[in-house]
């Protein structure tokens, strides 16, 4: 359980756009909001058009179609519900009868998030809850997202982001945006492991973790290996290749990183540049013959990507 994560979802009373970060240990709705008044979450599942929010902007999933709606059991409508299970990497629309803040524990996915092409899209992206960028900075540099065409909830109706300069993102919240074509864009730093499910490290097996700053302008940013339950940390080394000219030799030097829970700050990456850090396990450090845990990287636009690390050593 060392890739477990816990994420803070802030509710104000009535409907609110939340994007869940985690794979809830129960999914079932009622678990996941067991802290809140709720009594309606709803996921959607076919393409918005344009024309919701030109001419009904105001959330109405009884008269919406394309909706999966859970109703609390209390309510007349109960045996109406629809919707079983939450996932991960997902936007929901959560109507709490008084507001509150509820905890989510789950595990990360590692997934990229999937465009839909020429579509609204609700999607949502982790930031930091201080100093998260603006509309504007996050999208910058993607031609498919660069535009006015997001769509945020306030009060209960869907209102257009008219200035993406000003307006700034928050973390936990879900917003329609279009896309303009197709798109694999998922931030000002991209981040890829050596699986889709994250990092990956087997033996003596080297598995990379890269880096593109795709934005239009230097990115600094740091990583950090998070403990998970338990103080689960998998012991790593990076690994740097060493020259010795003379002797026409090149071998691999690991480089150890701290035993428990670690942060590194990188080298800046100016626009368009990319590295890639070669991790791989200090075998004889290992407790167990599989540890996990997650590797944070933050930048200082405000922006976040968790990765899951799984390490087996047999």
């Amino acid at each position: 359980m060392g890739q477990v994560r816990v994420q803070t979802v802030t509710l104000e009373k009535g409907w609110n756009a939340v994007w869940l970060e985690v794979q809830p240990e129960d999914a079932t709705p009622e678990e996941v909001f067991a802290g809140a008044d709720v009594d309606m979450v709803a996921g959607y599942v076919k393409p918005v058009s344009a024309a919701q929010f030109a001419k009904n902007n105001a959330v109405n999933v009884q008269s919406l179609s394309g909706w999966s709606v859970w109703y609390a059991p209390h309510r007349a409508d109960a045996s109406l519900s629809r919707l079983f299970k939450l996932g991960a990497d997902a936007g929901y629309l959560v109507h709490a009868l008084e507001a509150a803040e509820v905890t989510v524990r789950g595990t990360v996915s590692g997934r990229a998030y999937a465009w839909t092409p020429n579509r609204f899209n609700l999607a949502g992206f982790t930031v930091a809850s201080q100093g998260a960028p603006t509309f504007g900075q996050f999208f910058q540099s993607s031609s498919a997202h660069s535009h006015d065409k997001v769509y945020r909830l306030h009060n209960g109706a869907w209102r257009q982001v008219t200035n993406p300069a000003t307006e700034v993102m928050r973390p936990g919240e879900a917003f329609w945006i279009y896309c303009d074509g197709a798109s694999a864009f998922q931030g000002p730093l991209s981040v890829k492991a050596n699986t889709p499910a994250g990092l990956a490290l087997s033996g003596t097996k080297v598995g990379d973790v890269a880096f593109v700053n795709v934005a239009r302008h230097p990115v600094a940013f740091t990583l950090s290996l998070v403990a998970g339950e338990g103080n689960d940390t998998p012991p790593m080394a990076a690994v740097v290749r060493s020259i010795v000219p003379e002797a026409e030799a090149v071998t691999d030097m690991p480089i150890d990183f701290a035993d428990g829970a670690w942060t590194q700050e990188l080298p800046v990456l100016e626009a368009g540049e990319a590295f890639a850090i070669p991790f791989v396990l200090r075998v004889t450090a290992m407790e167990k013959g599989s540890q996990s845990g997650l590797l944070k990287i933050t930048t200082d636009l405000g922006t976040e990507t968790w990765v899951p690390v799984r390490t087996e050593y047999q």
